[in-house]
């Protein structure tokens, strides 16, 4: 992580820490050593073009849901962008919606540019990485129904949000595959009113989960 409130968030998180570099003299933390470095190390090290003057590398996990207790689950399909991944992880958080499955070729959650793009979310989220079928089984076993966003499907604002939830969002060029389309329940859209072609992945999830929000459980929980 990369930036003095990511990295500071970062370390209030309860992931584990593996270093923490900065070429401010001036800063240090009350738990956690500081490594001085001069701004060409921090070049050397920062995935950024512009490097902040802090970074930290935190240890890797792979929390799976509470499935007991989550409402709604998000499932993501083929995201490969880092953008629009690291974007929704945040919109996510925005909404109160804390359990995310993504299948495996899903970009990695830590890629450095899916990292940025959650602006800090990615250390409160639960997102986890399995197979289609292995999500298939949890949804089933947890009593979700499963809808995903098509544009043949119905509309999103005639939907019924009082159940279970598990929204299936599929990259903007692919929408959702074949393997996940055989566990869906039913299909939805946000209706279209102009001539584009299709809605970015990471707007579409937040208008789903908005009209989510906006009614039923979702006001509720």
């Amino acid at each position: 992580m990369e930036g003095k409130k990511g990295v500071e968030e970062g370390l209030r998180s309860g992931f584990e820490v593996h270093s923490v570099y900065s070429t401010d003299e001036g800063w240090s933390s009350s738990e956690f050593q500081v490594l001085s470095v001069n701004t060409r190390e921090m070049e050397q090290m920062s995935s950024l073009n512009t490097p902040s003057p802090y970074l930290a590398v935190f240890k890797q996990r792979n929390d799976l849901p509470d499935f007991v207790s989550a409402p709604i689950v998000l499932v993501l399909d083929g995201i490969a962008d880092p953008g629009n991944m690291g974007t929704i992880v945040r919109t996510a958080e925005w909404f109160g919606i804390s359990a995310i499955l993504c299948t495996h070729d899903c970009v990695e959650l830590y890629n450095p540019k899916v990292i940025q793009a959650t602006m800090g979310s990615i250390f409160r989220m639960r997102v986890c990485y399995a197979s289609e079928n292995d999500i298939a089984a949890q949804l089933r076993t947890h009593g979700y129904y499963v809808a995903a966003a098509d544009l043949a499907g119905s509309s999103i604002y005639q939907f019924d949000c009082n159940r279970r939830l598990a929204f299936v969002i599929g990259s903007e060029s692919h929408g959702v595959r074949s393997s996940m389309r055989s566990i869906t329940d039913e299909f939805v859209t946000i209706p279209r009113f102009g001539q584009a072609e299709s809605l970015n992945a990471s707007v579409a999830a937040a208008l789903f989960m908005s009209e989510y929000r906006s009614r039923g459980m979702g006001n509720a929980d």
